[in-house]
């Protein structure tokens, strides 16, 4: 099965593409920003709680310094309502795990029912029997799998406090009811990130994938922010690494060009509000504005975000969260 999300795009946000597009190849070219048109796609933060302890993760070490909470229903109604003309993709995370926000599939419902392609990425350890019962009824149109080890071993390895056995169990059952209703959604995609404790696993991972029914396997690279991190958990082929690794430092292999192109095409809304530039920016250090005193457009084509655009066009290395971005690397 095969998803697209280009079925949800309407004449006014074909037209939105056109203008964002036709901006930011202006913008390169004159080294200024332009920004025409308005967000794309959005991620919101249904929560920034979780409920594991990945070693990795900033949520996890209780390394972010901003307040946890989970966003209310009335004022995700309030975003969706500003963007909905506009933007047709919408991603349900960011830092914590969705399913614990209570009104998930409340939220999911009605970007839904805006005609939005509903993207959410869990842990995959919540899927008991009642909450897998609720995705079926409520299900978003992709639905990334996170499993990062293929026996209890290497998965507790990294994902700490979760249960390889539940957690399975609860996979197993999302593909069996999808199956069993003759759904197309939610479209599963199993995401393994590369560790040096499970990359001999990667033989084994599309022969387990077709086990689960799953519709897509991505293959990702660990985001690390320590070199005792790089030196535990980046793998060795350098293939399925973003980094290169010394014995006294650790940085991206990526080349960090002048552009950017989430800048203009990606707005990301924290469960408190704040709008930051993208997911690199975990403890919203680069606050463009908040949905709670200004509206989301007001803050897109602010002064500030104009500013920070145009830092990226023009020295983009001196921006510390660009620092350990992975865009452009392929696996």
């Amino acid at each position: 099965m095969q998803i697209n999300p280009i079925k949800h795009f309407t004449f006014l946000r074909g037209i939105n593409v056109i203008k964002i597009f036709t901006s930011y190849f202006l913008s390169i070219l004159l080294k200024r920003p332009i920004v025409w048109g308005k967000p794309i796609t959005m991620t919101v933060e249904p929560t920034n709680l979780c409920n594991l302890k990945c070693p990795e993760c900033p949520r996890g070490i209780s390394a972010l310094t901003r307040n946890a909470g989970n966003i209310s229903f009335e004022t995700f109604k309030s975003i969706i309502n500003q963007v909905y003309k506009h933007t047709f993709y919408i991603q349900l995370f960011f830092q914590g795990e969705p399913f614990l926000n209570k009104d998930l599939f409340q939220m999911i419902d009605y970007a839904k029912s805006k005609k939005m392609f509903v993207s959410i990425s869990t842990n995959g350890t919540l899927f008991a029997e009642e909450m897998v019962s609720k995705l079926s009824n409520s299900p978003p149109n992709k639905l990334i799998f996170s499993l990062d080890g293929l026996d209890e071993d290497t998965y507790n390895k990294y994902r700490q406090g979760g249960n390889f056995t539940k957690t399975l169990e609860g996979l197993e059952l999302i593909s069996k009811i999808k199956e069993q209703k003759k759904s197309e959604e939610p479209f599963i995609e199993l995401q393994f990130l590369v560790m040096k404790h499970n990359e001999h696993q990667l033989p084994q991972l599309n022969d387990f994938s077709k086990n689960y029914l799953v519709d897509k396997l991505k293959v990702k690279s660990i985001q690390v922010y320590s070199l005792e991190g790089a030196k535990k958990f980046v793998p060795k082929n350098p293939k399925y690494s973003r980094y290169v690794v010394k014995e006294n430092e650790f940085k991206i292999k990526s080349k960090l060009t002048n552009r950017c192109f989430t800048l203009w095409k990606n707005i990301l809304i924290t469960w408190d509000g704040r709008v930051v530039p993208c997911c690199f920016d975990k403890d919203a250090i680069f606050e463009m504005g908040n949905i709670n005193k200004e509206t989301i457009y007001s803050i897109w084509k602010s002064k500030k975000y104009f500013n920070f655009r145009k830092s990226v066009l023009n020295n983009r290395k001196n921006i510390s969260i660009c620092n350990n971005c992975s865009s452009g690397l392929r696996l």
